[in-house]
């Protein structure tokens, strides 16, 4: 760190300079069936980034004092080519250092016991229906360290767990299903979950796709009201989210927006445990709770380079390239709807259930969610499965469309761009959303 300041000090004089430090170590178990392996690798990267007018950023896969030089000699020469002048909102210096402890240290013999225990259960709840199934487990350790000409001098442990799990089955047709669960720890991450919950949703979902049926033709292209469950919902949440990062927001969007008096959409980096909690985002800036969305207010995610007089910067991502604003952990805030009253309220409409994709354009706020399952209501309760079902609509309408919001929600890791993070919500349910 010593090295780095008086790097700094010489660097000509420009509006800023910092240097940031990612030391990062992996290991994953992969169950599948033909085979077991295991992986394990480590890098480590150094990055300067200089303001002089415009932004610079230059890298370097080595921690050290020749390597710190030459990265900043680089980044400096990067700023002086950029087109625009660029400024960053002040924030106060900060110092300090975070370690995210394990629990339970991250052991493989330990951890090759769990996906066979669990790869076990799975064939025996199936019997002849199973065919395959693939277990992925995955342990990051990740250090961080970053020092700036403003004075923060920031470092942060963090490590993290997930699990990512496939299942297929046959009979004369084929079903599958999924679930990814995680965060930030140790094999503790795996203990205390539901198990016989999870393996019984995971099989009930396959068998109910071996006898799926494609929504009627003479459905199809119409509106209907859609349950979402705590899976697509959350990344229902994280799409709706995609179109406030102040860097590409459209006011246009959400200008006049009429919402649900208890739809409360929120980004939380300080939640314990989560996947995509941090103490410091990217620019050495302390993450907060933010309301994104609540009737009669709209806020954004903003970095430093996009926040402007009392905007909130803390969502800043990117370390090699200029950082923008992206969500940590991004949810629906729960409600008081049990999901029995979702149903009985609904009389008829369409279940949907797990993940496949999800995704806004936003440039013209078209979404569109491609589920694992979806089922019919009729008469209040669960009909006929359905497949490759499509839920597309704009998403302006959908947000507005939320009249109906469960009690209990849940986190789901990703990875954005290269970056942990979680997306969640309890149940909802939109009312009028078109489904092809």
């Amino acid at each position: 760190m010593a090295d780095f300041h008086r790097i700094m000090e010489k660097i000509p004089k420009v509006k800023y300079v910092d240097f940031k430090t990612v030391e990062y170590k992996e290991i994953q178990l992969a169950f599948r069936s033909e085979s077991s392996d295991v992986f394990e690798s480590q890098s480590e990267k150094i990055v300067c980034r200089v303001i002089d007018e415009g932004y610079g950023v230059a890298s370097a896969s080595k921690i050290d004092t020749q390597s710190a030089k030459m990265v900043s000699d680089l980044a400096l020469k990067q700023a002086r080519l950029a087109e625009r002048e660029v400024n960053l909102l002040p924030v106060n210096p900060e110092v300090g250092e975070v370690e995210y402890k394990e629990k339970k240290e991250f052991d493989v013999e330990e951890a090759n016991e769990i996906l066979a225990s669990l790869r076990n259960e799975l064939k025996a709840r199936l019997g002849a229906l199973y065919v395959r199934s693939e277990l992925v487990l995955s342990h990051y350790h990740i250090d961080s360290t970053l020092v700036t000409s403003e004075g923060t001098d920031v470092r942060e442990h963090s490590s993290l767990t997930d699990l990512t799990i496939y299942l297929i089955i046959r009979d004369f047709l084929q079903g599958f299903a999924s679930r990814i669960l995680g965060g930030k720890g140790g094999l503790e991450v795996l203990e205390g979950r539901d198990w016989d919950y999870i393996l019984n949703e995971l099989v009930s979902r396959a068998k109910d796709m071996l006898k799926a049926k494609l929504l009627s033709p003479l459905e199809k292209g119409k509106s209907f009201k859609v349950i979402l469950d705590s899976e697509t919902a959350g990344a229902f949440a994280h799409e709706v989210a995609h179109m406030l990062e102040a860097d590409t927001f459209q006011g246009k969007f959400f200008h006049g927006l009429d919402v649900y008096e208890d739809f409360v959409l929120e980004d939380n980096p300080t939640i314990p445990g989560a996947y995509g909690s941090f103490t410091w985002d990217d620019e050495g800036v302390r993450g907060t709770r933010k309301t994104l969305i609540k009737k009669g207010d709209i806020g954004l995610l903003h970095t430093r380079l996009t926040a402007k007089d009392d905007e909130k910067p803390g969502n800043a991502h990117g370390i090699t390239h200029i950082p923008r604003p992206t969500v940590s952990n991004v949810y629906i805030r729960p409600s008081d709807w049990s999901l029995k009253e979702m149903f009985e309220d609904t009389k008829n409409g369409i279940y949907v259930k797990g993940l496949v994709k999800a995704e806004v354009d936003t440039l013209d706020g078209k979404f569109e969610l491609i589920p694992e399952i979806a089922y019919l209501i009729r008469d209040k309760k669960l009909d006929e499965p359905i497949k490759q079902l499509k839920v597309v609509d704009n998403i302006r309408s959908a947000i507005q469309r939320v009249d109906a919001i469960g009690k209990l929600a849940t986190l789901r890791p990703n990875v954005e761009k290269g970056f942990c993070i979680s997306e969640g919500a309890p149940h909802i349910r939109i009312n009028g959303i078109r489904c092809f």
